[in-house]
């Protein structure tokens, strides 16, 4: 088996994708993939990611692969949550204050900028519908966000997420008053619970 099989057995294996750094460990020159790329073997999708040609791939991760500074946030979060049945047609993804990179042209992302003090505040890590790890907001923190955001918002998407969450197991009220807090939506959180609990 060559280089090129190699490489390509291994993005079967992998949802249809590779990164360069993949490619390096397996003991393989970043050359073969220009290669590769010349005879339309594979595709770049991002800087350092490839895909296989007309490969769904994982549009969550390929969105967030270059982007460091960059979360799943709001409805689409609530989704990746399980806390909407809508399935995203615009990314909404947040940002710290001063982002300046790949993410802004796209035509299917709804930017949100923060300041880096809030920009942390509930990050945590999911897996993608197609099994990549990704950074996204907690329910707590998304559910502030919609709220804060929610002449962006689709009111259905909202109440959804809300009765969702307050009949859930999970719910950790608490926390979610302590970011309602600092995302000074305490007063729009305490109606929406008056209602639901």
């Amino acid at each position: 088996m060559n280089n090129e099989e190699k490489i390509l057995n291994e993005m079967k294996k992998n949802n249809g994708m590779i990164t360069t750094k993949e490619v390096e460990r397996m003991g393989i020159a970043r050359k073969t993939l220009t290669r590769m790329l010349e005879k339309g073997l594979i595709e770049r999708e991002n800087q350092g990611l490839y895909v296989l040609p007309n490969s769904w791939g994982d549009e969550y991760y390929n969105l967030i692969f270059s982007s460091k500074n960059a979360i799943f946030s709001h409805a689409t979060a609530l989704f990746l949550h399980g806390l909407s049945e809508r399935v995203p047609l615009i990314y909404e993804i947040t940002v710290a204050n001063g982002y300046n990179a790949s993410l802004k042209n796209r035509e299917n992302v709804e930017l949100y900028s923060v300041t880096k003090e809030i920009f942390e505040l509930g990050k945590t890590e999911i897996e993608s519908p197609q099994g990549k790890i990704i950074p996204v907001y907690d329910i707590e923190r998304c559910l502030c966000d919609v709220i804060k955001y929610k002449d962006k918002q689709d009111i259905e998407i909202i109440k959804y997420a809300l009765k969702t969450y307050v009949k859930s197991s999970k719910k950790d009220i608490y926390k979610l008053m302590e970011y309602a807090k600092k995302l000074k939506v305490e007063e729009e959180i305490n109606s929406y619970l008056e209602v639901l609990l």
